[in-house]
């Protein structure tokens, strides 16, 4: 029969390793976690700032001052992130109450120098930016927005591009329903 040998080391103190209590008490060599890596946020402070894809379901528009000016770029000034934009989702340029031209959105990406589209002689300085892409833009648009004019003079607005390429526009995360002049019975 085979016999079983246990070894028994000893630590610097004479002891055995497992039972010292001066090797017990000394600190332990602990590796630090690795840094966390960093999150994408949608509200960056810098360059560095990793920036959240876009992940909505709709389309948008974006004032502009005149279309020629912001027409065939690569990429279009937003002052707040679009949460609900979709990625190649379309965006509409909307001046003088009409969608005029539209461009397919990729991501948001930060720049350092933007110019406002709705007045361009306004310097946003540093910030997000939507990328398009400049292949896509199409100036054959032209749909008038009739009584929804008067809502959509400032900031985007989210809307929804059919298979027909008619727009629904959305107000709230709802569709805006066509609305009718109400008659005043009161005479």
């Amino acid at each position: 029969m085979g016999t079983n040998t246990v070894t028994i080391s000893y630590c610097e103190h004479g002891e055995v390793e497992a039972a010292c209590l001066e090797c017990l008490a000394m600190p332990k060599k602990i590796t630090p976690p690795p840094p966390a890596k960093p999150r994408a946020t949608k509200t960056p402070s810098s360059e560095n700032d990793k920036i959240s894809p876009l992940a909505g379901e709709l389309d948008m528009s974006l004032p502009v001052a005149a279309v020629e000016p912001a027409f065939g770029s690569s990429f279009l000034a937003a002052r707040a992130f679009p949460h609900y934009l979709r990625r190649s989702g379309w965006i509409y340029l909307r001046c003088e109450d009409k969608l005029q031209a539209r461009v397919k959105a990729t991501k948001v990406v930060w720049q350092t120098e933007r110019n406002d589209l709705a007045d361009p002689d306004r310097n946003l300085g540093a910030g997000i930016v939507i990328e398009v892409d400049p292949r896509s833009w199409d100036s054959d648009i032209d749909i008038d927005l009739g009584a929804l004019a008067s809502r959509q003079r400032d900031g985007f607005r989210y809307l929804k591009t059919n298979e027909d390429d008619s727009v629904t526009h959305y107000m709230g995360g709802r569709p805006v329903t066509e609305q009718t002049d109400e008659i005043d019975l009161t005479d």
